[in-house]
């Protein structure tokens, strides 16, 4: 059985091994199902997409064409390649979300917008491309996470280096989390298409020093 972010989260409390539970309703949890022959790209993005883009405030209305779609499948997985192949470049990220909130005890209220406003120029970052929310562990909101939505299965194995920068990292919601395989389609009915369904998460429990590294 599939552990859902939000499922895995809630057993927090139970140890500090596990990662902390959410706050409040935050990043969606996007439903997974085995692939289907004839579902089109566009059943992809509604699925694996809209909900995060939604959450951020970006949903488009009206709804992208078939053809948009498939060029923003192609955009997000060169993102996601860039953002998740070295998570060293959120280092400055990081320290400012630190620095922004040192004199409080916790991250209350930082989401995709927050962080935008605290953010200053360093390496580019895709703030539509990834899903903040705050977490709770030992105590509320003592935690932030970063999730990258849409994820193929290559990149989602590839993804590491969580320990230099983050504290912890969850694959499809869970510390241990399996990546699923990839949605297929032909763009243009001839072109092989590899649609990602696997959310990658990065988490910051926050301690005197910025995040509390393993």
């Amino acid at each position: 059985m599939i552990v859902t972010m939000r499922a895995f989260l809630a057993c927090a409390a139970l140890g500090a091994a596990l990662a902390p539970a959410p706050a409040a309703a935050g990043c969606p949890i996007p439903g997974y199902t085995a692939q289907k022959s004839g579902e089109g790209i566009v059943v992809w993005y509604d699925k694996y997409i809209v909900p995060f883009r939604t959450y951020a405030g970006t949903a488009e209305n009206p709804p992208p064409t078939k053809e948009q779609v498939e060029a923003r499948v192609e955009a997000l997985e060169e993102i996601n390649g860039r953002m998740l192949g070295d998570s060293l470049q959120f280092e400055p990220f990081v320290q400012q979300i630190i620095a922004h909130y040192a004199r409080a005890d916790d991250f209350k209220g930082l989401d995709n917008a927050m962080a935008q406003k605290i953010y200053r120029p360093g390496p580019a970052l895709d703030f539509t491309a990834m899903c903040i929310e705050t977490l709770s562990g030992r105590a509320r909101d003592d935690s932030f996470a970063i999730t990258f939505y849409g994820v193929t299965v290559g990149l989602c194995d590839r993804s590491g280096l969580r320990g230099l920068v983050f504290s912890e990292a969850l694959i499809n919601g869970a510390v241990e989390g399996r990546c699923r395989p990839n949605d297929f389609y032909l763009k243009r009915y001839v072109v092989p298409v590899d649609a990602g369904t696997n959310t990658v998460t990065f988490i910051c429990r926050k301690d005197a020093h910025g995040c509390a590294r393993q």
